[in-house]
Parts: C-alpha cells; structure tokens; sequence
C-alpha cells in the first residue's frame, strides 16, 4: 500500500511539473514583461512630467520678469507725471492771476 501511495504521489508530482510548471514559468515571464514595459512607461512619464515641469516654470519666470517691467514703466511714467504736475503748479503759481 505504501508502494501504491508512493507512486500516487509521484505521479501527482509529474503531473504538476508536466502541466503546472511551464504554465507558471509563462506566468512569469509575462508578469516580468509587463514590470518591465511599467518601468519603461514610469520612466517617461516622469521624464515628460519633469519636461512639463520646467517649462511652466520657465514661462511662470518670464510672466514675472514682464509684470515686474510692465511695473517699472508705470512708475517711471507717474513719476514724470508728478514731475510735471509739479512744474505746472509752479508755473501757474508765478502767472498773474487775471
């Protein structure tokens, strides 16, 4: 009986290795393909997002630089503006009144 149960079970254990095995290695092989094309694919993405990234700093850097100029020009023409202002005021105080 022993001899019986012996074979049994070896023949069980053909049957897994014979059956099981190339399917599990299959198995594998697609879950190592598919890490792989995961990385590839995080890998760009995280190349592109960086790219992203840079650019909109880049252009938020520019949009600064312009609003601090656009800035700079309006207080230089209100302080001709005062300036004339002034002048006027200076003028006028010396014109005989009529």
């Amino acid at each position: 009986m022993a001899t019986a149960a012996k074979n049994s079970v070896e023949s069980f254990r053909e049957v897994v290795q014979d059956l099981l095995v190339p399917e599990l290695k299959a198995v594998k092989a697609s879950v190592d393909s598919l890490r792989s094309e995961t990385k590839t694919s995080i890998d760009a993405l995280r190349s592109e997002m960086t790219l992203r990234d840079e650019k909109l700093e880049l252009t938020i850097r520019l949009s600064i630089e312009n609003a601090t100029q656009a800035v700079r020009h309006l207080a230089e023409r209100l302080d001709d503006s005062i300036e004339i202002k002034q002048r006027l005021a200076s003028l006028e105080a010396r014109m005989p009144r009529q």
